[in-house]
């Protein structure tokens, strides 16, 4: 049977081109750097001690002056810095990080990860590709940049920031 590229669906195409095998080994690599963090709209994975995540160690879980939020740190097996910045509820509004990898960003943003992979994709068919992300959409601010060895970014779920905390001045 003669095969017909032309006949094939478009969806398998796809999938089996060049830039999407390049982001599928991406994302795997994200997934395989280390442990998962706590999500966006979850309790900090570093809240109490012995509960950092596995190949993590944790630094510190401090009050902010205000007291209307507590930063958790930890430093991830790769040698990456994540910060989850969780409301006096309990509840991560924001995390940053930085590192020589990224984190696993499917984990750090929990039910907001879909969002960044449409932009992510969305990105790819305008043609930037290796770009720093930055976006404002579904509920989601993400800004993520760098390169190998220096990967940094933050994201926060602006209706999940407590009421009288400047987010600006919680990412500096």
């Amino acid at each position: 049977m003669h095969h017909n590229p032309e006949l094939e669906s478009p969806m398998k195409r796809y999938i089996f081109s060049a830039p999407v095998r390049g982001l599928l080994l991406a994302l795997l690599a994200f997934i395989g750097t280390g442990a998962a963090q706590a999500a966006l709209g979850q309790a900090p994975s570093v809240a109490a001690p012995g509960s950092a995540p596995s190949g993590a160690r944790m630094l510190a879980a401090v009050p902010a002056a205000n007291g209307m939020y507590t930063v958790h740190e930890a430093v991830l097996a790769n040698g990456s810095t994540v910060r989850e910045y969780a409301s006096a509820g309990g509840i991560v509004f924001a995390v940053t990080w930085k590192g020589p990898l990224l984190p696993d960003l499917g984990a750090l943003l929990g039910n907001y990860f879909p969002t960044l992979q449409l932009q992510t994709e969305q990105n790819r068919q305008a043609g930037l590709r290796r770009a720093p992300v930055t976006m404002e959409r579904d509920g989601l601010v993400l800004q993520s940049m760098g390169h190998m060895r220096n990967f940094f970014g933050s994201a926060y779920a602006p209706a999940l920031v407590p009421n009288g905390v400047s987010i600006n001045h919680v990412l500096q």
